[in-house]
């Protein structure tokens, strides 16, 4: 009833005004995590992203509930891969909030999707992404894909990241949300249905100012490591970027305006399994 109900709204979501768009977005994203028994608990947010230009918030991506409680804090645009557009009903959402649409395939249209993006962070509305570009089981993390970091550093727009994480209600970490390897949609839903006290949470962390980097994959890597601080006691692995140059190891200060060359590698952790089952990019 709430999907047949928000479908019929979200048709006509393009024409409402971006404030009621947004405030539809978080109440229906609430209403379906509450039917889901799944518990919302956000940390660390605050409405001062509020600007000239919009904030770029980056998520690490562990299950397809991430984007309900992604949009029940921060009501913003998406991106999303195009094969989301034609999905029965979800599609009607997406296109009615705005979603920014691209082809994961076709990479030499990708300068031009990161232009789209840099074009509605200048028009001051904020733009979430999932960099890592798939599931992971919540254990661990992928490594950040800088592509969408360069339209925050080209319209001159602050990073914020954002960590999610699942537990039960007694503290302890569950994968039962995980939706990667050959988990169905249908298999993966009633999983989360079964589990008694299911929480995610959502920590806004400190935001990076516009200018803390020029280096899109140096801006990724800041973004990750900083919520890979929340979500695992471990060091996130150093990416190995094409053109990079040669391999080294960078550690990150998120206070300070630029990273530094560490002289000792980092130690790298062991990665989750992950799937390209993915709503976001």
């Amino acid at each position: 009833m709430i999907l047949l109900r928000g479908s019929m709204v979200f048709t006509r979501a393009r024409f409402f005004s971006t404030v009621n768009r947004q405030r539809i977005a978080r109440r229906w994203s609430c209403l379906l995590l509450a039917a889901l028994g799944v518990r919302l608990d956000v940390r660390g947010w605050s409405p001062t992203d509020r600007g000239p230009v919009g904030v770029l918030h980056a998520a690490n991506h562990i299950s397809w509930i991430d984007n309900l409680a992604l949009l029940a804090t921060f009501p913003l645009p998406a991106v999303a891969k195009r094969e989301v557009a034609d999905w029965p009903l979800i599609g009607r959402f997406a296109r009615g909030l705005g979603t920014i649409f691209i082809d994961r395939g076709r990479l030499r249209s990708l300068p031009g999707d990161v232009a789209r993006v840099g074009e509605v962070l200048r028009s001051g509305t904020g733009v979430l992404v999932t960099p890592e570009g798939t599931t992971w089981c919540g254990a661990g993390m992928g490594r950040f894909r800088p592509a969408m970091f360069q339209a925050a550093i080209d319209a001159g727009a602050a990073v914020r990241p954002v960590a999610i994480r699942y537990r039960t209600e007694q503290g302890g970490p569950t994968s039962a949300a995980a939706f990667v390897g050959p988990d169905s949609l249908i298999r993966s839903l009633r999983r989360v249905i079964a589990t008694r006290g299911l929480v995610v949470e959502v920590h806004a962390l400190p935001v990076l100012a516009a200018g803390t980097s020029t280096d899109r994959r140096a801006l990724a890597l800041l973004a990750e490591y900083s919520i890979a601080d929340v979500i695992t006691t471990s060091v996130p692995v150093v990416a190995q970027h094409a053109n990079s140059g040669r391999s080294r190891a960078i550690a990150f200060d998120v206070t300070a305006s630029a990273p530094s060359v560490s002289r000792h590698p980092i130690p790298v952790r062991t990665r989750a399994v992950a799937t390209d089952r993915t709503v976001s990019v």
